[in-house]
């Protein structure tokens, strides 16, 4: 039986950790004028070779697609991506990103860098190896559980 505290504990302290990094990587971004959830999106894109369905991303990365939609417009409007009408669906939309947006990826992915380097230099550097690697792995494993759990199995656990 587990101590239901420390696990609301683990989960707070993963909470405020990730609410940190997002709120530095703002702080930091600022000067290029990108949000945290626009920077996943440009992030996305860069992986794809080619266009993608605004469905297919807002899956891929958990994200409402009206909330989605909202953070293309602005993007679009800087000239960050394009949105071309689905060869494959004309009701559909494939967004692709501009090279004014690959270069502001390539500006905050080095900012993202930093802010790790920085964790890396400041504190993961104070834990030994060995706690650093178990830290490291419990993420994974709760990242990857949480990941492959779908939102039926979750709710049921409840």
């Amino acid at each position: 039986m587990t101590d239901n505290r420390a696990d609301l504990q683990v989960g707070n302290l993963i909470f405020e950790v990730s609410r940190l990094m997002r709120r530095r990587f703002e702080e930091e971004a600022k000067g290029l004028g990108l949000t945290m959830q626009q920077a996943r999106v440009i992030s996305f894109l860069h992986e794809a070779s080619s266009g993608l369905p605004q469905k297919t991303i807002a899956k891929a990365i958990d994200m409402d697609p009206m909330t989605l939609s909202g953070i293309l417009d602005r993007l679009q409007k800087r000239k960050l991506v394009q949105r071309i009408v689905d060869p494959s669906d004309s009701r559909a939309k494939q967004v692709l990103l501009t090279e004014d947006g690959r270069a502001l990826y390539n500006e905050a992915r080095a900012i993202g860098e930093g802010i790790g380097q920085k964790l890396a230099d400041r504190v993961l550097c104070r834990l030994p190896d060995s706690q650093r690697e178990a830290l490291i792995t419990g993420l994974g494993v709760i990242r990857d559980e949480l990941g492959d759990m779908s939102f039926a199995q979750k709710e049921k656990e409840k």
